[in-house]
């Protein structure tokens, strides 16, 4: 075999290795600044690439990713979704290792049977597992249906990794919870913001149906990556981080208009009532500008 062509599939098998798991940029400091260092596959330790706890600030781009604070992803871990963080928050200068969500491993096949006795989490009103509690071994696409949303102040967990989100259908910033008790999850900037749970080897659940007269889009196809819930007249997308964005959505309640461009303008589709796992075959994958109940027209 050539040289060229050696070097050639050298590069192909990069390529594709890098669009499979997306990549994320650190940065020494916020907003982006200083010296940098990208990561395209799993790293047990970024003390080999000297980057161990250096992150301030990090783009990413493909899929989520999972960051933790001790090597090998073990001790605190933070799951965050494509895009741009001028700050890594709670996690700033205190990355160890990383990898692409789908590199931990496929979920196990989810059968009838019923998880092992123990394994769930707990969550606690109050600091110090204080407080009333609730206790779930099933996934909860939203702690309002309990009377728990945005409530949780420490965790107790059983038997496996959870994760639990600040959105509703585990969306919006997601954080993997490990075995073991949290006395305060003030740590992990989840105090009071719990609003959806799930153990953490299980696949997405099936997107959720809205109340009446909402729409949700979401980021990717068959209801999965970040969500927006809408329940009234959104004329520019733009202003929610959400123009151009949608691959499919469930509309609950009455019909919406969905349009390609601001201010309801462009082409246009109504959405009657129900799921719409790809919206290519209406033609509006990734264009969707602006949005409306279709009788507010």
């Amino acid at each position: 075999m050539s040289r060229l062509l050696w070097q050639a599939m050298a590069v192909t098998g990069l390529a594709i290795a890098t669009q499979a798991f997306g990549q994320v940029t650190f940065y020494e400091h916020g907003h982006f600044r200083g010296q940098s260092v990208t990561v395209d596959r799993p790293a047990g330790s970024l003390e080999r690439l000297g980057f161990n706890n250096r992150a301030s600030s990090a783009v990413i781009v493909g899929e989520a990713w999972e960051f933790c604070d001790s090597p090998g992803f073990s001790g605190r871990c933070v799951v965050l979704q494509p895009g741009r963080y001028d700050s890594l928050a709670e996690m700033n200068d205190s990355i160890t290792s990383a990898r692409p969500v789908s590199a931990r491993g496929a979920p196990p096949p989810v059968t009838g049977a019923p998880p092992p006795a123990g394994a769930g989490v707990t969550f606690y009103e109050r600091h110090g597992m204080h407080g009333r509690s609730f206790t779930t071994d099933r996934p909860v696409g939203n702690l309002e249906r309990f009377g728990f949303n945005n409530r949780a102040s420490s965790a107790d967990v059983n038997g496996g990794p959870w994760e639990v989100c600040d959105g509703p259908a585990f969306s919006g910033r997601c954080v993997v919870l490990r075995p073991g008790q949290y006395a305060s999850l003030d740590a992990m900037g989840l105090n009071n913001a719990v609003s959806s749970a799930r153990p953490a080897a299980r696949g997405p659940e099936p997107a959720p149906v809205p109340s009446a007269g909402q729409l949700t889009l979401y980021e990717q196809r068959e209801f999965r990556g970040q969500s927006l819930i809408i329940d009234r007249p959104r004329r520019r997308l733009e202003r929610a981080d959400f123009d151009n964005v949608a691959s499919s959505a469930v509309v609950g309640g009455t019909a919406w208009e969905v349009c390609d461009g601001e201010e309801f303008s462009g082409r246009c589709v109504v959405l009657k009532p129900g799921r719409y796992p790809s919206l290519d075959k209406v033609g509006m994958n990734n264009r969707i500008s602006s949005a409306r109940p279709a009788g507010s027209r």
